[in-house]
C-alpha cells in the first residue's frame, strides 16, 4: 500500500512554470496567431482542442510518460491519415453521452416512453433535438468503425492497433449494423431508440466516453504528426537521471528561414554565458532554447535536427519583464524580485531550467556587473539545473573567465560591411565585443531630427 502511496505522489508532480515564462515564450494562446500553442494546433474538432490546451497548460514529467506519447505520435508520421469523423457528430455524441446519466434498462425505456408522452403534449423541439444527437451520434460511431477497419488494416503502428484492441468489439455490435442499414428508412421507433440508449447510456457508458477521450487525443496527435513530417522536427531523446541538454540545429518554429544552432550544457558545464550586439539574435535563441525544452516535456516533437534532454522539474525565464505600476515597483525592482522568486526555486533543490535576457538592465552598470557576476556565481553550485544568462555587459565574462569554473562563452556575431551591420545567427565561440549602438543610432538619423543641436557623437 505504501509502494502504491508513493507512486501516485511521483504521478502527481507537476511542471514548474509561471505566466511570466509562458508568455516570454509564447507558449499558449489559442487567440494568438504567433503562439507555440497556435503553431501545433491542427484539430479538427472542439474537443481535440480543448486537450491540446490541457497538455499545454500540463508539462509531463515522467520520462515513460514522455515516451509514450512520443511513440503514439510519432507512429502517425508519413501515414497520410484524415481525422475519420466530422466534427459535428462527433460533439453530438459527446453531448448525448454527457447531456445525461447513464441509466439501467428499465428506468431506460421508462425515460423514452416519458420524452415520447411529453413531445405529444408539444414538447415535440425537445424530443427531435435529443433525437438528433442519438442519430448523429451513431453515425460518427460507423465512421469510426469504417476507419478501424479498412484505414488500419496491416498498418503498422502501436498506438493504433490499441486502439483497435480496445474498441473493435464494441464497434462491430451487431446494433450499428442495424442502424447502418436503417439510415436511408423512417424514423426510429420508440422501441429502436430504447434499444439504441442501452447500447450508449447504459453498460457502455464508461467505454464510450473513454472512446470519445481517445478520439480526441486521436485527432491531436494526428495534426501534431502532420506538424512533424511537414517541418522535419525531431522526436528528443529523453535522458533518465543524466543533466543535459543537448541541440543540433535549433530554431524558433515562428521564424521562416530560420537559422539553427548547436548547444550543449550539463553538469560539468552548466551555464551559458551569451553575448552579442542588439539585434544579433540572442534572445531569440534563448527562447528557442526555452521552446524546445517545453516541447519536449509535452511528448512533443521540437525544431531541431537532434535533441537529448534529462526530464527537469520546471523551466523559468525573465526575458520580457515589465515593471508593476500598481505595486509601484521600478523595472530594476521587478528584476530583483523575479531572480529572488526562481532562485528559491534553485535552492530547494528542483532540477530546473533557468533563462535569464540581460540581468539587471534597469540600474547603472556597475550594480548591474556586480549583481550579475555574483548571481552567476552563486547558481553555478546546482549542478542539477541548466543557466542560460545574457549580457551586454561583457567585462562580466571576462572577470568569470578569470574565477568561475563550469562556464561556456558563445556569442551572436555582427558584422560592419560597408557601414552596415550584417546579423549572422550563427553561435560563435567566445564573448563578443561588438559595439555597433551607435552606428544604428546614426543610421536611423536620430541626431538629424535635431538639427539646431550641435550634437557630438562619435
Amino acid at each position: 500500500m505504501e509502494r502504491k502511496k508513493k507512486s501516485m505522489n511521483k504521478e502527481a508532480r507537476s511542471f514548474c512554470t509561471d505566466r511570466q515564462t509562458t508568455e516570454d515564450l509564447n507558449l499558449l494562446g489559442k487567440y494568438k496567431t504567433d503562439s507555440i500553442f497556435s503553431l501545433y494546433n491542427r484539430t479538427r474538432t472542439k474537443g481535440g482542442e480543448k486537450l491540446l490546451e490541457t497538455y499545454f497548460q500540463h508539462p509531463l514529467t515522467e520520462a515513460a510518460a514522455i515516451e509514450e506519447r512520443q511513440r503514439s505520435i510519432s507512429s502517425l508520421v508519413s501515414k497520410a491519415l484524415a481525422f475519420p469523423v466530422e466534427e459535428k457528430e462527433l460533439e453530438a455524441l459527446e453531448q448525448y453521452l454527457t447531456s445525461f446519466a447513464p441509466v439501467g434498462k428499465v428506468k431506460l425505456f421508462t425515460e423514452v416512453l416519458k420524452r415520447r408522452s411529453v413531445a405529444l403534449a408539444g414538447m415535440k423541439e425537445e424530443q427531435d433535438h435529443v433525437y438528433t444527437l442519438l442519430t448523429e451520434g451513431l453515425k460518427a460511431l460507423l465512421k469510426l468503425r469504417d476507419w478501424f477497419r479498412g484505414t488500419l488494416t496491416g498498418m503498422e503502428s502501436g498506438y493504433l492497433q490499441k486502439l483497435t484492441g480496445r474498441y473493435s468489439a464494441l464497434l462491430e455490435n451487431k446494433l450499428l449494423d442495424q442502424f447502418e442499414a436503417h439510415i436511408a428508412g423512417d424514423r426510429l421507433s420508440v422501441m429502436q431508440q430504447s434499444k439504441y440508449e442501452s447500447f450508449l447510456r447504459g453498460d457502455n457508458h464508461e467505454t464510450f466516453n473513454s472512446l470519445l477521450r481517445d478520439c480526441y487525443e486521436l485527432d491531436v496527435f494526428l495534426g501534431v504528426a502532420q506538424l512533424m513530417e511537414e517541418n522535419n522536427y525531431c522526436c528528443p531523446v529523453i535522458l533518465h537521471g543524466k543533466a543535459l541538454l543537448k541541440l543540433k540545429g535549433a530554431y524558433h518554429p515562428g521564424l521562416k528561414k530560420a537559422i539553427g544552432n548547436d548547444l550543449q550544457l550539463d553538469a560539468r558545464q552548466n551555464m551559458l554565458f551569451l553575448t552579442g550586439a542588439n539585434m544579433a539574435g540572442k534572445s531569440t535563441f534563448m527562447k528557442t532554447i526555452g521552446i524546445c525544452c517545453y516541447l519536449a516535456h509535452l511528448g512533443f516533437p521540437v525544431p531541431a535536427k537532434e535533441m537529448e534532454t534529462s526530464v527537469y522539474d520546471g523551466l523559468y525565464s525573465s526575458i520580457n519583464l515589465p515593471d508593476n505600476i500598481s505595486k509601484g515597483y521600478s523595472h530594476f525592482y521587478a528584476e530583483v524580485l523575479r531572480v529572488k522568486e526562481v532562485a528559491k526555486e534553485v535552492a530547494a533543490g528542483k532540477k530546473l531550467l533557468i533563462i535569464f535576457d540581460e540581468l539587471f538592465k534597469g540600474t547603472n552598470v556597475k550594480d548591474a556587473f556586480d549583481a550579475t557576476s555574483g548571481v552567476a556565481r552563486a547558481m553555478l553550485d546546482y549542478k542539477q539545473s541548466l543557466f542560460v544568462l545574457s549580457t551586454h555587459i561583457v567585462e562580466v565574462g571576462a572577470l568569470l573567465q578569470k574565477e568561475a569554473v563550469g562556464i561556456q562563452y558563445k556569442y551572436m556575431p555582427s558584422l560592419l560591411e560597408a557601414n552596415a551591420t550584417r546579423y549572422t545567427y550563427t553561435l560563435q565561440e567566445g564573448i563578443s565585443d561588438d559595439r555597433h549602438g551607435m552606428m544604428i543610432i546614426r543610421q536611423e538619423g536620430i541626431f538629424d531630427l535635431f538639427p539646431s543641436k550641435k550634437l557630438r557623437y562619435s
